[in-house]
């Protein structure tokens, strides 16, 4: 049966995701700011195999109320509170709200301070490039994990239709995506470098130390992951993406605010509370901020 599926955030990951689900017969609403107008816009997006689809996407101000069955949040982590702000004033507390952000934070937070929502959290690992206000390119497939943070009720089945897989148990896919972030986002954004520069040997010392302080961190955390497995995962996903260049990469050549506080600022967060070291990535947490600011400057 289709469904209405809100989208907060219309970066290249939430117009991936609504293009998507046209292609499923369901009908997305892109959330725009709140007071905005309106409206049917047109939207391409060129496939892996190189096809071009347009499909037309409604528009509306996301303090506007409307009918939906889920809401997926696509933002930044930093943006994903304040954007939601105006959409929790008028969305039934028994709807799925998805956060599929990188990082973590933002969803341990939002499910505290409004424990009646339905708060879902997820993963995916596509590649997708926005090429204009209303275009987008997919270029690399990733996978889509999805499972509740709190709440009662359950995921329409749109999200599966669109390749999401449903797990009891978010949290480590959750650990597991941020691993990736953690040893990848960071120093390809202080190094300047494409994502398959990591594989050198230069770096592997480096990359170690980030695995080693992420696994007592998340050990602690009651999260099963070995310095190994992050290191290898780290590397695999840098040699798969080997020539994109990251989210954080991009956002400081662009001149925007990264999501460091969510992944580095996370994980050296969580080692506090614990009293365990994450000097490693503490260096990195200080690095991107720095880059951050002097770009905003």
């Amino acid at each position: 049966m289709a469904a209405t599926l809100a989208i907060l955030g219309g970066g290249a990951i939430g117009q991936l995701l609504a293009m998507d689900l046209c292609q499923q017969q369901h009908s997305p609403i892109l959330l725009t700011r709140p007071d905005s107008a309106t409206g049917i816009i047109r939207h391409q997006m060129q496939r892996l195999d190189g096809s071009v689809q347009h499909h037309s996407l409604r528009h509306a101000p996301s303090n506007q109320p409307q009918h939906c069955d889920a809401v997926l949040v696509t933002t930044k982590a930093y943006q994903a509170e304040a954007a939601l702000a105006p959409v929790l004033a008028w969305l039934p507390a028994s709807t799925p709200i998805v956060l599929l952000h990188n990082g973590m934070g933002p969803q341990q937070r939002l499910a505290q301070r409004f424990p009646t929502h339905n708060w879902w959290a997820g993963m995916l690992t596509d590649g997708a490039l926005k090429r204009g206000p209303h275009s987008v390119s997919h270029t690399g497939q990733g996978v889509r994990y999805l499972g509740p943070l709190a709440g009662q009720g359950r995921m329409p089945e749109a999200v599966t239709d669109i390749g999401f897989i449903s797990e009891a148990t978010i949290l480590p896919r959750l650990w597991q995506k941020l691993a990736v972030n953690a040893l990848i986002n960071p120093l390809t954004a202080c190094y300047g470098c494409a994502n398959g520069e990591l594989i050198r040997p230069g770096y592997r010392a480096e990359l170690q130390r980030l695995s080693d302080e992420l696994a007592a961190v998340a050990k602690a955390e009651g999260i099963t992951m070995t310095a190994e497995q992050i290191l290898t995962w780290g590397l695999s996903v840098a040699e798969a993406t080997c020539g994109n260049r990251s989210s954080m990469l991009q956002d400081i050549g662009a001149n925007r605010s990264t999501e460091i506080d969510a992944i580095s600022g996370f994980v050296v967060e969580r080692a506090q509370a614990h009293g365990l070291n994450a000097d490693a990535h503490q260096h990195n947490l200080t690095r991107v901020r720095q880059l951050s600011n002097r770009a905003q400057a």
